[in-house]
Formats: structure tokens, C-alpha cells, sequence
């Protein structure tokens, strides 16, 4: 016909839709005018004139979205007309039904109506003859059949030419009857008459037909739809107010009850539109539950009353309560119905979809091999949309890649999936925005890259895609109008892209070639899909599973025989490096290197590259590590080389390779060995379970560098035994000379007292009592020492830390040392403030600042001064002790601070020692987290300073220029 050259131009579609829509404006405006200039603006007339104009809008709206968006322009056409024509009806409806003759100002407005209702049901019942099932097309007229369906043709061609002629002059005799001066003859009423039962048989005989002859489960839904929608259309009507006024009992006003007309565009435009909406079909079923529910429940509320009424009347209460009752028990009843009735009546292609997708004979199709779980997928589909052109593509987690599965053969028998493949590649290709060609895109035996921009824009879809929107940029993807209805024309090979999800997460892609009736896919066939892979594709993720399980288990397995070939003696770190990344290379079929920690430098250094390939950077030093450099990292790759840090890598690493590499660090409880990295030549992707054996690997590689660390540590401690033996006859040399001199002399004194007792005089053998208790207590002392050199790991382990002021405990060892101070005749000056509280033991604070005090009074000339200052930094503070004796050679400094250390020149000295205060004072200082030295020059009279230092306990409330409060201690 003519008009589809024009009727397919968007600009003219819209122009028509622009008049159509002034046009209801003006009739509106006019039918409201004249209306409610003959009565009163009551919220009643309001009412109707509002249902008027809505019910007008909605046949307006629907008939517009059909014309403007329907495929098929002879059905576009059609519905529109009908849709119009009874947007003229209900528009003037108001004015058309309200009281007034033929002579009134009624007369034009249902002349109107009345017009718009008999050209209406004209253009309804040729719609039905070429929508769903089109009976008016050209047939070739070849077999015998063809030429009945000709002769069929012919027939109907008739019928609708019948039907214009009566419509036509059924509007013309209808809109006569209004005219006062015009009589209108017999014969033109009796064609009026007869014209209304005509086209109502019509339309029902092609109701029938249709849905009898429906080829496809596409037509018969769709005309069940319609039909259903008509029964809900006009149902209330004929209960709410046809009924009750049969059996003289005040109904509804039809104006009222009729709103739900509104059904009867709604469900001719979505039977239309059914398939080209690209949404799924449960929200459409929710929605139409929800309005047959609304309905149901009016209809139930409105029998109820009735019914009371009817029987019930003269009791009040008894009306009331019987109302209440019948609708607390029937209300569930009738929403539970309704729901059910839409799954059966209106949407029963689903219920046949599910009981194909739950074969018995599919079900017990379960397998763990990828390619049998696919073939089952496919399967499934090709029953669901008798379509031969399936293909599925499933994503390897280990390669980044998806495949088709099984692999495209080159047999005949699998030339469709080899067709929907290549046409795939083709637009893949062209999707990439960096201009790659197919065989860039298309990895080895037909892989596809899982970042493409087409994967992509599938994956993120919120429903399936067709290959033409997929292959579109991001920002050129259906928005607005057009992710929710098929408005574009259909294109060939325009396959359906659906994604495969397990838990979220994209496994596979499915590729649906065209259907088995040459229909385009829309909502319900996402539906269907999405019940398919509900069902079937935990099948392709266990499958999925149990291959990668396979894999990883053989990799395990060599990395395990390998460990084992491994476990031998290794005389240095480096050595074990060597051994393990050689295995580790051979394992993964990747190149291996080994850095290895510096702690003085605080620094990876490479020692090892194993395998081909590049490096994993140019220098041989990474400085600047963090704490998260510490921690597995695993890189997939880039396209290119890069500079700067990233959040995906290891900071320390300024320059990225492009190739992907694992980082797994060599951390064995708190020792820092260094870091393993695996560098894979070709692209690579982790899952979780490598990531872990990896890990596993790089922990038994750290284990057995602590091995070797343990190994090299005991021959180290051999080698301190040995030392340790010589420092033992060392030590009972001196504890013999040291303990001998003072018992000698109390062995003298006593063999005094015992010869020459009767001759001494009191003072003299007070005196020599005296000097005797200062051997036994300078014995004492030795003996202690010894004893606390014996036991000092065991203090050690007992510190106990806590707020202690340094300040007090330097004054209570000075109260102990007040008699020696006094004899001696020594100045003690003493610069600690009192402010500085320090993280410590009291007692074992006490001890070490004892220790010292005593060592400065014992190896300083009697009367010479003894300093003792504290000053604090911002974490720690340092105690010193400063005398003036001999002092302590540079070169003997180092070894002071060690069990049994003495000098030689003090040996022989009359000071007496076991060489064990020191060694104790620095094993309970580090156990206090602090630091002990001494700083001497080793010349006389410049003495010697020692020191050590303690964290503080609150830093911020002590700085280094906090006030100073000296103190002097004289005799």
C-alpha cells in the first residue's frame, strides 16, 4: 500500500501522532465547554468528564506507541485508526450522554460519538484479520492449496469492503438521526441496525479462527492476551451495572464501571508490543497480577454489598458484619486467584517454557566434563527455541579467555556454530576501540579476550543483548525508551547474546541464533533463557570447577615432587634460592627469579633468573619497601610498559613489565627472607586456589632458608662454645684469684683472733672483726654476682613494665650509696628532672643504676666528683653516669658488656669484680627495650661515661627543653 512509503519516515509518524493529540485537545476543550455550560461544576461531573478524558488519553497513548514503534506498519496503522477513532468517541462522551434531544447541543457531540464507535469496530475487525495472523498477505499461487487461500483472499477482501460500505453509512445514518429536519428512511435504519450485530460476529468469528490457527505459541499467546483483555474490558460493565439494572437494582453508573475499558488498549497494544519489549516477562506478570488483583477485589467488594443488601437489608448490623466477614475470608482468596490466573490464562507460554526446561530425561544429565555440560546447555536451548544455531563460549579463569566449548570442529555437521562464531569475531573486532583486527582479538583455536569492549558491555548488561547493541561503544548502548522496546528496524544476523552467571560472576557466553519461527527475541525469551541457566548452568560451573581442580592438583603435584627432590642440607641462603626457583620455574613453565632481603639496607637484591624471558625490572636493587610490599601480589598484565606506583603492585616497584608475574614474598613467621617472582611469558590469570598453592610454595622455600639460616646459626654456635669453654678456664682462673684474696685475709684476721686473742686490746680485735665482715661481705658480693650471672635469662623473662620516674630511682640508690658517699668524702651531682617517667622495671631499674653508680665509685680515685644527668628526646630517654678514673681503652670497649669480662689491669687491682654487672645490666636493659653503652677515651683522669637509654611513657609531655632540676649530694 502506499502509505508504508511515508509511514516508515519517523518525522512524518510523529507529525501524525502531533495533529492526533491537538486534535483530542480541541474536542476535549470543546466537550468540556459546552458541558459545563448546561451544568454545574459538581465534583460528580467533574468525575466523568475527567474519566472521559482519560479514558480518551490512554486508546491515544497506546495507539500512538503502537504507530510510532511497530515493526509490521499495516498493523501500526490499523491500531491507530481504531484507537483514534475511539479517542473521538470517549472525548466527546460527556457532552454526547448527558440529557438533551436531538435539537439541544447534545446532537453534534453524539452524532460524533456514535461515528467514532461504528468506524472503530471497522477498523478492530480488519486488525484482526492481519494481526497476529496476517490473512490478507500475497500467496503464490503454485500448489492447489495456495490457490484456496487465494480464493480465501478474495473472500475477506470482500468482507472488508462490506464493512466499509455498512460503516460508512451506519456513521452517516447515525449522525442524520440528530438532524431535526432530516427524516431518515427505513431502509438506511435498518443498515444501522444490522451493522452492529455483523461486525461483532466478525470480530468473534476472527477471534476463534486466530487463535485456532495459530501457527506458532507466539499467535496464540498474543490473541489470548487480547481476548482476555477484552473480558476484562467489558466484564465489570456487565456486573457492575447490565446486571443489576436486568434485576431492577440500583447499579454503578456505566461511566464509572466502565474504566475498566482502560484494560482493552492496554492489552491489544502489549499483545502487539509483547515481543518487542526487552524486558524480562516476570515484571510484565507482576504488574498484570497486580491490576487483575485490583479488579477482582473491586468486583468481589462491590457482589458483597449487593448481596447484603439484597437479603440482609433490614438488619444493619447484621449487614455490616456479614460484609466484613465474606471480605476478610474472600479478599485472599480472590489475590491468590487472580495470580493464579494470570500464570494460566494470561501467560501460559511460561508455564509450557518450565515443563520443557524440567525434563526428567534432562535432569539426569548430569556430568563433570566441560564439554558434555555445554553440549546439554545447547541442547536445552535448541528444544526451548527450535533453533539449530547455538554456541557457547566459556571463560578460563587460568588464561582470561573465554573458548567455545566444545572446540569448533570443521566438520559440516558444525558449520552453524562456526557461522555464529565467526560473525561474533567479526564484531568483536570491530568493537575494539583501538582498532585491533579480528586475529589480534581471537587468541589461539578461536579464544576471545575477556576485556573486549563487546564482552564487556555484555557482562555489565541488565538483560540479554543483541549482537548489533553489544558491538556498539559504552556510550553509544541503548538508554532511554530504547533499553526496554525494539525500536530499530530487525537486522540480519542479529544474533541474541546472553550471559552466562554463576553467583554473579560471568562463566560463559551463550549465542542464540535466529529462532526456529524467524521471530526476533524479546522479554519472554529472556525469561525463558533466564530459567534455562538457572537450571543448567551450576551443571557448567561444577564442570568448570572440577577441570580447574584437575589442573591446579597436577600443578600441586609437580610443585610437591619437586619439594621433595629439594629436601637436602644447604650450606647458604643463596644456595636455596637457586634450588627453588629452578623447581618453581619448571613447575609453571614461567621464568623464576629470587631477591633477596638486606636488613641492613633495608633492600631486595637479585640473586637468581631462571627461564627465558625478560626480567622483571632492569636494576638489580628495590629500596624503598613498605610493609604491603610484604604481602603476595599478582599482576595480570598491561598492554604497555608504565612508570609511577600503582595500588596494584608492590610499591617498590617504580617501572611495570607488561607481562604478568607473581610476587610472593619469603616470610618465615617474623624473619624477612626476600621475594620469589614467577614471570609468565604469555597472558596468565590467578585464581584463587593457584594463588594459594603458590603461597604454599614460597612458604616452604622461606622454611627452607630458615633451615639453612638455623643450619649456618648452629655451626655459629659451635664456634661460640668453643669460645665460650675458653672463657670458662678464663673465668675459674679469676674467680679463684678474686675469691682467694678476700678469704685469705679473713682466714688471716681469725688465725689472729685464735693466736694473739689474750693479748690484744679491744679496739685491736674490734678492728680485726671488722675487717674480716668486709671480706665475708666482699665474698658475699662475688658470690651474689656469680648467682645473678647464673639466673639473669630467667630475670630477664620476668620484667614486669610499667610508669617508673627516673628521677626517684636515682635518688634511692643514692640514699643506699650515702655511707660510702660520706666515707669517701665524693661530691654527686645529680641533673634529672622530675618530670621524666620512663616504661621500665622499678626493681631492675634500681639494679642497673646500682651496678653502675658502684662500678663509678669502685674505678674512681676516693674524693673525686661522680655526674649523673638524664636528658629526653622524643621517644626515649638516657640516663649517665660520669667518673673520673682511668677510663676504658677504645679497643677494650667492645667486649665489656660480656659474662666474665674483666681488664687485664684490673686483674691484680685491690678493686674486686667477677666481670658479670655489666653483662647483667645490659641483658636487663634490652629486655626493657633500651640500649647500654659507654664512651671513654682511655686516658687517665678523663675517666669514663656509661649510659643507657629507656622509652619514655608519654613522649608528648616531655621535651628536650623541659626544665632541669639540679641537685648536689656532699658528705
Amino acid at each position: 500500500m502506499r502509505y508504508k512509503a511515508w509511514a516508515r519516515i519517523p518525522s512524518v509518524r510523529l507529525l501524525v501522532v502531533i495533529t492526533a493529540l491537538l486534535l483530542y485537545l480541541l474536542l476535549l476543550s470543546v466537550d468540556g465547554f459546552s458541558f459545563f455550560s448546561r451544568t454545574t461544576a459538581s465534583i460528580l461531573n467533574w468525575t466523568l468528564f475527567g474519566f472521559s478524558a482519560f479514558v480518551a488519553a490512554m486508546f491515544l497513548a497506546v495507539g500512538a506507541l503502537v504507530w510510532l514503534y511497530v515493526r509490521d506498519r499495516r498493523v501500526a496503522l490499523l491500531l491507530f485508526l481504531f484507537s483514534f477513532t475511539i479517542m473521538i468517541a470517549f472525548a466527546v462522551e460527556t457532552s454526547a450522554g448527558s440529557e438533551g434531544g436531538p435539537s439541544s447541543h447534545v446532537a453534534p457531540f453524539s452524532a460524533v460519538a456514535d461515528a467514532g464507535v461504528s468506524l472503530a469496530l471497522f477498523f478492530f475487525a480488519v486488525l484482526l484479520l492481519v494481526f497476529p495472523r496476517d490473512y490478507l498477505g500475497v500467496f503464490p499461487s503454485v500448489e492447489p492449496s495456495s490457490r484456496r487461500l487465494t480464493r480465501l483472499q478474495w473472500l475477506l477482501r470482500a468482507y472488508i469492503a462490506l464493512l466499509l460500505f455498512l460503516s460508512i453509512v451506519s456513521a452517516a445514518g447515525t449522525a442524520l438521526q440528530y438532524i431535526p429536519t432530516w427524516q431518515v428512511p427505513d431502509w438506511l435504519g435498518t443498515v444501522v441496525i444490522s451493522y452492529y450485530p455483523i461486525v461483532l460476529i466478525g470480530i468473534l468469528l476472527s477471534i476463534i479462527v486466530s487463535y485456532r490457527k495459530a501457527s506458532s505459541l507466539r499467535n496464540r499467546q498474543q490473541v489470548r492476551l487480547f481476548v482476555i483483555g477484552v473480558v476484562l474490558a467489558f466484564v465489570p460493565v456487565l456486573v457492575l451495572t447490565v446486571l443489576p439494572q436486568a434485576l431492577n437494582f440500583s447499579g454503578v453508573n456505566g461511566q464509572l464501571s466502565s474504566i475498566t475499558v482502560l484494560f482493552l488498549p492496554l492489552s491489544l497494544g502489549y499483545s502487539i508490543l509483547r515481543y518487542q519489549i526487552l524486558v524480562f516477562d516476570v515484571y510484565i506478570r507482576r504488574v498484570v497480577a497486580w491490576m487483575l488483583g485490583v479488579v477482582s477485589l473491586g468486583v468481589l467488594g462491590y457482589l458483597v454489598v449487593m448481596l447484603s443488601s439484597l437479603f440482609i437489608s433490614s438488619n444493619h448490623t447484621a449487614q455490616i458484619l456479614f460484609v466484613a466477614f465474606a471480605l476478610v475470608v474472600l479478599v485472599p482468596v480472590a489475590w491468590w486467584m487472580a495470580h493464579i490466573l494470570t500464570e494460566r490464562l494470561f501467560f501460559s507460554e511460561m508455564l509450557y517454557y518450565r515443563r520443557l526446561i524440567d525434563k526428567p530425561d534432562m535432569l539426569t544429565r548430569e556430568t563433570f566434563d566441560i564439554d558434555e555440560a555445554s553440549h546439554l546447555i545447547t541442547l536445552a536451548v535448541t528444544n526451548a527455541f527450535e533453533t539449530k544455531e547455538v554456541c557457547l563460549f566459556v571463560f578460563d579463569r587460568d588464561t582470561g579467555h573465554y573458548h567455545p566449548a566444545p572446540a569448533l570442529a570443521e566438520e559440516q555437521d558444525d558449520s552453524s556454530r562456526a557461522r555464529l562464531a565467526q560473525h561474533l569475531f567479526q564484531a568483536a573486532s570491530s568493537s575494539a576501540q583501538d582498532g585491533t583486527n579480528c586475529a589480534s582479538v581471537v587468541g589461539p583455536s578461536g579464544w576471545l579476550e575477556a576485556h573486549l569492549p563487546l564482552l564487556e558491555n555484555v557482562a555489565r548488561a541488565e538483560r540479554p543483548l543483541l549482537l548489533s547493541e553489544a558491538a556498539k561503544a559504552e556510550g553509544h548502548l541503548p538508554t532511554g525508551l530504547a533499553r526496554y522496546l525494539s525500536t530499530a528496524p530487525t537486522v540480519e544476523n542479529d544474533f541474541l547474546l546472553v550471559p552466562v552467571r554463576t553467583q554473579g560472576n560471568m562463566i560463559g557466553l551463550l549465542i542464540l541464533g535466529e529462532r526456529g519461527d524467524r521471530q526476533p527475541y524479546a522479554g519472554p525469551d529472556f525469561e525463558v533463557v533466564e530459567l534455562l541457566l538457572a537450571r543448567y548452568s551450576p551443571v557448567l560451573e561444577t564442570a568448570r570447577l572440577y577441570q580447574q581442580a584437575g589442573r591446579h592438583a597436577a600443578t600441586l603435584n609437580t610443585l610437591y615432587s619437586a619439594n621433595l627432590a629439594l629436601e637436602k642440607a644447604y650450606s647458604s641462603i643463596e644456595e636455596v634460592a637457586l634450588a627453588y626457583a629452578t623447581a618453581a620455574a619448571g613447575a609453571v613453565k614461567a621464568g623464576a627469579e629470587v631477591w633477596l632481603f638486606n636488613e641492613d639496607y633495608l633492600s631486595l637484591k637479585s640473586v637468581s633468573h631462571i627461564g627465558e624471558g625478560e626480567r622483571l625490572i632492569a636494576q638489580d636493587t628495590l629500596i624503598s619497601l613498605q610493609e604491603a610490599d610484604w604481602k603476595a601480589w599478582f599482576y595480570e598484565g598491561s598492554p604497555q610498559v608504565w612508570s609511577g606506583p600503582s595500588a596494584g603492585v608492590p610499591s617498590c616497584l617504580h617501572q611495570m613489565p607488561y607481562f604478568p608475574f607473581a610476587w610472593l614474598p619469603l616470610v618465615k613467621g617474623e624473619q624477612h627472607f626476600g621475594i620469589l617472582a614467577l614471570l609468565y611469558a604469555r597472558p596468565h590469570h590467578f585464581p584463587e586456589e593457584e594463588r594459594r598453592i603458590l603461597s604454599m610454595f614460597a612458604n616452604q622455600c622461606a622454611a627452607a632458608m630458615d633451615n639453612a639460616q638455623i643450619t649456618i646459626a648452629l655451626r655459629a654456635a659451635y664456634e661460640r662454645l668453643q669460645e665460650l669453654d675458653r672463657l670458662k678456664d678464663q673465668f675459674i682462673m679469676t674467680a679463684s684469684h678474686e675469691l682467694r684474696t678476700p678469704l685469705t685475709a679473713v682466714q688471716g684476721y681469725i688465725e689472729l683472733l685464735q693466736n694473739y686473742n689474750n693479748r690484744l686490746s679491744l679496739e685491736e680485735r674490734s678492728d680485726f672483726i671488722a675487717k674480716a665482715q668486709r671480706g665475708c661481705d666482699e665474698l658475699v658480693l662475688m658470690v651474689g654476682n656469680i648467682m645473678d650471672a647464673s639466673r639473669v635469662q630467667v630475670d630477664v623473662e620476668e620484667v614486669r613494665l610499667g610508669s617508673v620516674s627516673l628521677a626517684t630511682s636515682v635518688l634511692h640508690v643514692l640514699e643506699i650509696m650515702d655511707g660510702m658517699t660520706r666515707r669517701e668524702g665524693r661530691r654527686v651531682e645529680v641533673d634529672v628532672p622530675n618530670n621524666i617517667v620512663v616504661m621500665a622495671d622499678e626493681l631492675r631499674l634500681r639494679q642497673i643504676i646500682l651496678n653502675l653508680v658502684g662500678n663509678a665509685f669502685k674505678y674512681s680515685p676516693v674524693g673525686s666528683p661522680i655526674h649523673i644527668s638524664a636528658r629526653s628526646g622524643d621517644t626515649l630517654s638516657t640516663l649517665s653516669i660520669r667518673d673520673y678514673g682511668s677510663g676504658v681503652p677504645p679497643e677494650d670497649q667492645k667486649r665489656l658488656f660480656e659474662r666474665f669480662v674483666r681488664l687485664e689491669r684490673d686483674m691484680n687491682s685491690p678493686v674486686r669484680g667477677a666481670g658479670l654487672g655489666l653483662y647483667i645490666g645490659k641483658q636487663l636493659v634490652e629486655a626493657m627495650g633500651g640500649e647500654i653503652w659507654v664512651e671513654s677515651t682511655g686516658r687517665e683522669g678523663e675517666g669514663s661515661l656509661f649510659a643507657f637509654s629507656l622509652k619514655l611513657n608519654q613522649p608528648s609531655q616531655v621535651s628536650p627543653g623541659s626544665p632541669q632540676t639540679p641537685r648536689v649530694f656532699v658528705p
